[in-house]
């Protein structure tokens, strides 16, 4: 059975399914001394909390979809199988440290988010042609050997973190000429609803969604374009966490400063000292091809009383964002 078909697991379940999580929770260094016993208890909770953590997933303990995608991508490192631009686009920690390495050494393969997209293709061909491997854009056992060989992890940042800085200082510098995307859930319409008014009087293009499947929100913020993309969704408890895409070797500038900034303010507009701003490697924000943030705001008797301000508190954040983006 495929990964994506798996069920959601979590404590007091006992079937197979548990079995091979605890396998592959065993296979990815978590949990060694962990039996397979198909009893999911408190250990192995414990252990996928700290697979999540270490993978920037919000961490609960319980294994979904997100969980069981990130164990399989665990299980490839690089040289394991031949990389190329493919439909289905390959996944894998292989492709993650292939874009690490090709960007240390200056070859622009995108942000390290591990999937081989048609950045890392140009970076692996351009490589290839540097070094005199045939420029096939197939990163095999030859290609592999190259980079493996130049020990590419020269630096702790890619080329492709200091290209998307350099791309965002080139923007317009006003909020006036910037596509926003709200994402939220029904929760949270009240706060967007606000939140898109106001930008949209400041003279920013904005688009809402509310209550739409994660895979298509990425694909329509990336089909539009839109300059930023922000996440808002609602906690059952007071807490207030705004995250940014980070993994080795790569932060993304633009993201970093919004959620920055949003962190700063925040406080004030909820009346809470604890706001925390996190790099994660979140399917919504590994994915988009922009600035994005994604924050995680509670509980809702709280958003409702302080609406307003809090609405007027992440419009300023984008009006300040806009016009030092990175």
């Amino acid at each position: 059975m495929a990964d994506d078909h798996l069920p959601t697991l979590k404590r007091g379940d006992e079937n197979d399914d548990v079995v091979g999580l605890q396998q592959k929770l065993a296979a990815a260094g978590f949990a060694l001394a962990l039996a397979a016993n198909g009893h999911f208890d408190a250990s192995t909770a414990a252990a996928v909390a700290d697979f999540q953590a270490s993978r920037g997933l919000s961490v609960d303990g319980i294994c979904g979809p997100h969980t069981w995608a990130a164990l399989q991508e665990a299980a490839w490192s690089l040289g394991d199988r031949n990389l190329y631009l493919n439909q289905p686009m390959l996944r894998g920690d292989d492709v993650a440290e292939l874009q690490l390495r090709l960007g240390a050494l200056g070859f622009d393969a995108g942000k390290v988010d591990g999937i081989f997209g048609p950045d890392t293709a140009g970076a692996i061909e351009e490589f290839q042609l540097n070094t005199g491997l045939v420029a096939d854009a197939v990163c095999g056992a030859s290609t592999t050997a190259a980079l493996k060989r130049m020990a590419a992890r020269v630096t702790p940042a890619t080329v492709a973190a200091v290209r998307e800085r350099a791309k965002l200082q080139r923007t317009p510098r006003r909020l006036t000429e910037r596509h926003v995307m709200i994402a939220s859930t029904t929760t949270m319409a009240a706060v967007a609803g606000e939140l898109a008014t106001g930008l949209r009087r400041s003279g920013a293009a904005v688009t809402e969604i509310y209550d739409v499947p994660e895979t298509d929100r990425v694909d329509e913020a990336n089909r539009l374009a839109v300059d930023a993309y922000l996440g808002l969704i609602p906690s059952e408890v007071e807490e207030c966490r705004v995250a940014y895409f980070a993994t080795e070797g790569f932060v993304s500038p633009g993201g970093q400063r919004l959620a920055s900034i949003l962190g700063q303010r925040l406080p004030a507009a909820l009346g809470t000292d604890n706001v925390e701003v996190k790099g994660m490697r979140l399917p919504v924000l590994r994915h988009t091809r922009m600035t994005a943030v994604q924050c995680l705001i509670g509980p809702p008797g709280l958003v409702q009383a302080r609406l307003s301000p809090l609405a007027r508190t992440i419009e300023g954040a984008l009006a300040r964002w806009a016009t030092q983006p990175a």
